[in-house]
């Protein structure tokens, strides 16, 4: 009688190994952790530019600053010129007048500039609060999740260390004319050998022949799907 239980445990640790191999390579959490690290570099990149803004913006104000006081010496000096005597003539004292007054609009004009250069400054500095609170965030969850893919890699690998002794000892005992047979499909198909369940092929859903039902579940011989090819393991 043909028993292809043990041909059934291999299969299953093959298709065990396969699948434990794809998780190594790709998953969700690696997905995600691509993702939180593609973010936290994106932000990096938009804080130092907010940064760089930043920083030129600080030292234009501090050019914004000499300038006043730059003008305001200007506005002392022509007002000592103006008030200690120094300047006699009327033509003249006009004239300074209208330098200072104009002098004085462009101090007004230069601490309006000011008021929006530190306005702009306020804005820089709460957009980089915000993104430095979310990187960090990101880093919080990556390392998480980090912790817990390294985890399950190593659980993975636990798993795919112990199937090549199973899968030996299992290859020690089947019989190796259908080993055979099995290894020659198996060039087609990753699955060769498909279960037989309510009277259909599990490997194509395809219903099975009564007489090839009734061949299968005797064991004498082995009974190969109609549809699909598949060899066909019935387990009482």
């Amino acid at each position: 009688m043909i028993d292809l239980k043990t041909l059934w445990e291999i299969q299953a640790l093959d298709l065990e190994r396969r699948s434990l191999e794809g998780s190594l390579q790709e998953g969700d959490l690696a997905r995600k952790l691509r993702a939180l690290k593609n973010g936290i570099e994106e932000n990096r990149a938009e804080f130092n530019g907010l940064k760089e803004e930043y920083s030129g913006q600080k030292k234009e104000l501090k050019k914004r600053e000499m300038d006043i006081a730059n003008l305001e010496e200007k506005i002392r000096f022509l007002g000592n010129k103006l008030y200690d005597g120094t300047i006699t003539n009327v033509k003249e004292i006009a004239n300074t007048d209208r330098k200072m007054e104009n002098l004085r609009e462009e101090v007004k004009r230069t601490e309006d500039l000011m008021l929006a250069i530190m306005e702009k400054l306020e804005e820089l500095r709460r957009k980089m609060e915000s993104l430095s609170s979310e990187m960090e965030n990101k880093a919080t969850q990556y390392r998480r999740l980090h912790g817990t893919y390294l985890g399950n890699q190593q659980n993975i690998r636990k798993m795919l260390a112990r199937i090549p002794l199973a899968r030996q000892k299992l290859l020690d005992v089947v019989d190796k004319e259908t080993w055979k047979k099995y290894v020659e499909m198996k060039k087609k198909l990753i699955d060769p050998l498909a279960r037989v369940e309510k009277g259909a092929c599990m490997g194509c859903r395809v219903g099975i022949p009564f007489n090839d039902l009734r061949t299968l579940k005797l064991g004498e011989c082995l009974v190969y799907c109609q549809n699909c090819g598949r060899m066909l393991f019935w387990e009482k």
